[in-house]
């Protein structure tokens, strides 16, 4: 009978010490005490009106003002983290516009994009939410602008 009392007590102990480890986390602060080993992610639990979304890409034109990013594969390959980094590596070397002419030559083959004209490197300072969200875009400088070569008609 002691054995089992002595079981059920360190069962006991064990069940709350699990409990309290489970309901910790309830009692921090999710944006000062986020960090290693335990991170609640506080830049998805609290809300944050100045995020902002500042990036190198590449766009194709039109002249009726139209725009179409241009995707991963006609950039770099389809990877997007190496197309975000074939931007960004020739914007640093000065070498927008030889990214430039390469994205229009692969862009003139594309059906999806017939009806555009140019490709264009561009840096742009967007709102997180506004641009990700609701389509709104903030600033934009071209680095570099090129025409789509297009054959003879």
């Amino acid at each position: 009978m002691a054995t089992s009392r002595a079981t059920r007590l360190w069962g006991g102990l064990v069940s709350l010490a699990v409990l309290g480890a489970v309901a910790w986390p309830l009692g921090r602060d999710p944006v000062r005490e986020d960090s290693f080993p335990l991170s609640t992610y506080p830049m998805f639990a609290v809300k944050r009106a100045g995020a902002r979304v500042a990036i190198d890409y590449v766009i194709a034109t039109g002249p009726d003002g139209a725009r179409r990013h241009v995707p991963p594969e006609l950039v770099a390959n389809a990877e997007v983290m190496q197309a975000l980094m074939t931007v960004r590596r020739a914007v640093q070397r000065g070498a927008a516009s030889a990214l430039c002419a390469e994205v229009a030559a692969r862009v003139a083959g594309d059906r999806r994009f017939v009806a555009l004209d140019a490709v264009a490197v561009v840096f742009g300072d967007h709102r997180g939410v506004d641009y990700l969200v609701h389509g709104r875009r903030g600033g934009e400088r071209v680095h570099a602008r090129c025409p789509i070569p297009r054959g003879a008609p």
